[in-house]
């Protein structure tokens, strides 16, 4: 039945039929053939895993985003980081490394962070001498720690699904997003520099420091609002995430002024149209897993990896190596639904911190962002850069093994997303 299972979800995502439809149509095929459970079992389990307090952060994150997204956010942001780093050679792509970690603590999405910053900061980096595949792999990069940097969609699902903290994913999460944003800045200054790129500068000015400061603060205040209201008990995680919409909306239509009141149906609709085919396919993720463990799958695959008698360490490289390889046929989101569930009993069984695990596999997401034929954020980004795929996968490609050196660090090190619990 495992092999069922794979088989037919690989053939009908090969086949083109949308995720969730094919989740949908490889469970009900299972339990229609195999008979491992009914379908009145099916729809009562689904329905109270999807009855949950934690998931109804999902829209507002969303909503969260989509509000950043429209707002301009991105431009003061990386106008704050020009500032700063703008007088040295090179400086404006360390600058927009910093822009899309800040920017990423507010959206929560790879994709809302990779469309945002690259409509913003590709035209203006272009004009600094930034050849424009570079800024966009640059982008296309910095877009994927939203789903690292909490607060984050990504670790909402995941702790659904394997029953974990909200707030302790998050606060997992900011040492390993900091660690990678360091090495995306560090790949692009050495790229920018030894290709000669960013020689036109601006003089250092504290003047315009401050100016920059003081038109991104309310931009900057949103993460430290979010995330310190959670750490502090302020808020859960669910109720923060419908905080992060309403200051959006407030800071967008009252302080920026980027969004008036006629923008909030479409901002709506988006979110509401973006929300419902993450709950689509998370149904049939669920299903599926349902299906899994009620067949034993689950169970076959830790007696297997006992009978390999691989330690934590080589089941969680072996982990990476596959889901490397899954990245570059399946979306992220795909790849978390379809593997948690399967998984997490062998991290269990292994004695791995889930939290830890969760860290890793949201890496992974993030190579799989960049990684052709599939990476979302390279469709995203020649949407709204006016390069052409090739370019963009080109430019992404030294990021790829930043992300991947930040990979084998976290998965060596599980101190480092373990820190500050």
């Amino acid at each position: 039945m495992a092999a069922f299972l794979i088989i037919a979800l690989l053939v009908l995502l090969a086949l083109g039929l949308p995720v969730g439809f094919a989740l949908w149509l490889t469970g009900l095929v299972a339990v229609a053939v195999f008979k491992v459970t009914s379908f009145t079992q099916i729809a009562q389990s689904l329905y109270s895993g999807l009855d949950s307090f934690v998931l109804l952060a999902i829209p507002f994150f969303i909503l969260a985003g989509n509000i950043m997204l429209r707002s301009g956010f991105a431009k003061f942001l990386f106008d704050l980081m020009q500032s700063l780093v703008g007088s040295v050679a090179g400086g404006a792509s360390i600058g927009a490394s910093g822009a899309s970690a800040i920017f990423g603590a507010m959206t929560g999405s790879s994709v809302a962070s990779a469309a945002a910053l690259g409509r913003v900061m590709i035209p203006v980096m272009g004009t600094l001498g930034y050849p424009r595949a570079f800024t966009a792999g640059l982008m296309a990069a910095g877009g994927t720690l939203g789903i690292l940097i909490p607060p984050s969609v990504t670790f909402v699902i995941y702790a659904e699904m394997a029953q974990q903290s909200v707030k302790d994913l998050f606060v997992a999460g900011i040492v390993p997003g900091l660690v990678a944003a360091t090495a995306i800045g560090i790949v692009a200054f050495w790229i920018a520099r030894r290709n000669g790129y960013g020689k036109r500068t601006e003089p250092f000015s504290w003047s315009r420091v401050w100016s920059s400061f003081v038109l991104a603060g309310p931009a900057l205040a949103m993460p430290g609002i979010v995330l310190g209201g959670i750490y502090f008990g302020v808020f859960t995680p669910t109720e923060a995430a419908g905080v992060s919409a309403v200051y959006g909306i407030l800071v967008g239509m009252f302080v920026y002024r980027t969004i008036r009141l006629s923008d909030l149906p479409g901002i709506f609709i988006d979110s509401a149209r973006s929300t419902g085919a993450i709950l689509f396919i998370l149904s049939g993720a669920l299903f599926v897993g349902m299906v899994a463990t009620l067949a034993g799958i689950p169970e076959t695959i830790v007696a297997g990896i006992k009978a390999l008698d691989l330690s934590a360490l080589s089941f969680l490289f072996l982990v990476n190596a596959v889901l490397i390889v899954l990245g570059c046929f399946l979306d992220g989101f795909t790849l978390l639904t379809v593997v948690t569930p399967l998984l997490l009993p062998t991290v269990h069984a292994l004695g791995i911190n889930p939290i830890h695990f969760a860290i890793v596999l949201t890496l992974n997401i993030e190579i799989a962002a960049i990684t052709p034929p599939i990476g979302l954020n390279l469709f995203v980004i020649t949407g709204v850069s006016g390069t052409t795929m090739k370019e963009v996968v080109q430019g992404a490609f030294p990021f790829v093994f930043a992300l991947a050196a930040v990979l084998i660090l976290l998965t060596l090190f599980p101190s480092i997303a373990l820190v500050l619990l």
